[in-house]
């Protein structure tokens, strides 16, 4: 296996990182990394528990398990999972055993270790959001989130002279891999404005930084569609491309954003396990689903309606009580678990295998009712999920967060004129709001799990 750090080192000798805790040149950041090596191969065995956020502790530390040949496990303090191991940290404990005040991070050596048997020495295991049931950690070798950047640096042509923005969370793959490894391994200058920017603060940092490629996450696209219909546009001048990965962005945002930037934005299909499986750039005149095109180096196919996937970016599998567990997949492809369709290199999705509501026979993707209910100007988000029926089993309904003064029963008509009558919500429900992960993923319900 390819060594992260080996992968890295030409690159990390001309790249900058910054953040609001500071300025770093590729050198400090390996230097920083091999001296936290050298403290954890003093250790027990064991892998790294990483707690940091910030981009450049989140380097270090990826780095240092690398060379110190321990997998490194990204958690994100929004989901709940306990591990135990060599845990590094943003702010100092009552008793460190290890501190980089330059960095942010501290360590401390606890006991006992998470069990790892089978899980590759360098290896980062990140964890999915939970929006799907509970989370998983997904086991990434070094070789696999190497190519993963790598197929995305060249379908975004990034380059020694790239300026990336990321607002992305760098404790998930897309964060990680498309606004870290892809542009410092090619020695390029990131600038990390943290997952709670706003558009304004966004403008200010793309303006000082020169910054001509952003990795955003939907969320953020969301806010910069909302202020864009109200005419208070931030501007992004220097960019020139945007990428948004996740969940899909409604059409509508993506026409109020483009129509208001000039830079050119693209969307990002991919997962935990296999990376980023499409990108291309989006115009809003999509049909509902389209995922974008296929990279170069994925080979996509289906089995009974499901997307399976071959690609040198996939996972070594799932960390599991017992270690490392296989990922799902009918010998060398990796089934998805999305329902999908094949059209000349594109991905068009239909929703997920696991969520299909079954009414009297016929299967409703609440993902396909939800991308209809998005279209009409008056929604903002959307949520379908399955209710019992006596007569038909189950039958779905709709909850909505709406803009003001949009009846109900006009987004009803709506779906009426646009879906077949058995995938026609059967009420809608009006909420304040919907769950959505930081990252902009949908958090289905337990009502719906629980029916679907």
């Amino acid at each position: 296996m390819t060594s992260l750090a080996e992968g890295m080192r030409a690159g990390l000798a001309t790249a900058t990182l910054a953040s609001a805790r500071g300025r770093w040149t590729g050198a400090d950041l390996f230097e920083a990394a091999e001296r936290l090596a050298a403290w954890i191969v003093r250790q027990a065995p064991g892998p790294v528990i990483s707690t940091v956020t910030d981009a450049a502790a989140t380097a270090v530390t990826a780095l240092a398990g690398d060379l110190a040949d321990r997998p490194v496990m990204h958690l994100d303090p929004a989901v709940k999972v306990t591990l135990d191991g060599i845990v590094v940290r943003a702010h100092s404990p009552a008793r460190a055993d290890y501190g980089d005040d330059r960095f942010g991070l501290h360590a401390t050596a606890g006991l006992p270790a998470t069990r790892i048997d089978g899980v590759p020495a360098r290896s980062q295991v990140f964890f999915t959001s939970g929006s799907t049931g509970r989370p998983e950690g997904v086991v990434r070798g070094s070789d696999a989130v190497l190519s993963d950047a790598s197929l995305v640096s060249a379908r975004l042509g990034l380059g020694a002279g790239s300026r990336v923005l990321v607002s992305a969370p760098v404790q998930h793959v897309y964060g990680f891999n498309y606004g870290l490894i892809a542009p410092l391994r090619l020695g390029g200058s990131v600038y990390y404005a943290g997952p709670r920017v706003i558009p304004s603060q966004l403008a200010r940092a793309a303006h000082r930084e020169g910054a001509d490629t952003l990795v955003g996450h939907p969320a953020l696209y969301q806010l910069l569609a909302q202020d864009a219909t109200t005419g208070a546009t931030a501007d992004l001048g220097p960019l020139d491309q945007a990428i948004s990965a996740g969940a899909p962005l409604p059409a509508g945002s993506v026409l109020a954003i483009t129509s208001r930037h000039r830079f050119e934005l693209h969307n990002c299909y991919g997962s935990s396990e296999a990376g980023a499986v499409t990108l291309s750039a989006v115009q809003g005149s999509e049909p509902p689903g389209d995922a974008g095109l296929l990279l170069d180096g994925v080979d996509a196919s289906t089995s009974e309606g499901e997307l399976v996937l071959r690609t040198p970016s996939l996972a070594a599998g799932y960390l599991t009580p017992a270690g490392l567990g296989p990922l799902r997949a009918d010998g060398a492809w990796y089934r998805t678990g999305d329902l999908a369709e094949l059209h000349g290199g594109r991905v068009r999705l239909k929703g997920r295998v696991a969520n299909v509501i079954n009414v009297a026979g016929r299967k409703v993707s609440p993902e396909e009712v939800e991308a209809v209910l998005v279209e009409h100007p008056g929604v903002i988000d959307a949520e379908v999920y399955a209710e019992p029926d006596q007569v038909r089993g189950q039958v779905p309904v709709a909850a909505v967060t709406l803009r003001a003064d949009v009846p109900v029963a006009e987004v009803l008509g709506w779906c009426r004129a646009r879906l077949a009558p058995y995938q026609v919500p059967r009420r809608i429900e009006v909420r304040d709001q919907l769950n959505r992960t930081e990252t902009g993923k949908r958090i289905r319900s337990v009502r719906q799990a629980d029916r679907s």
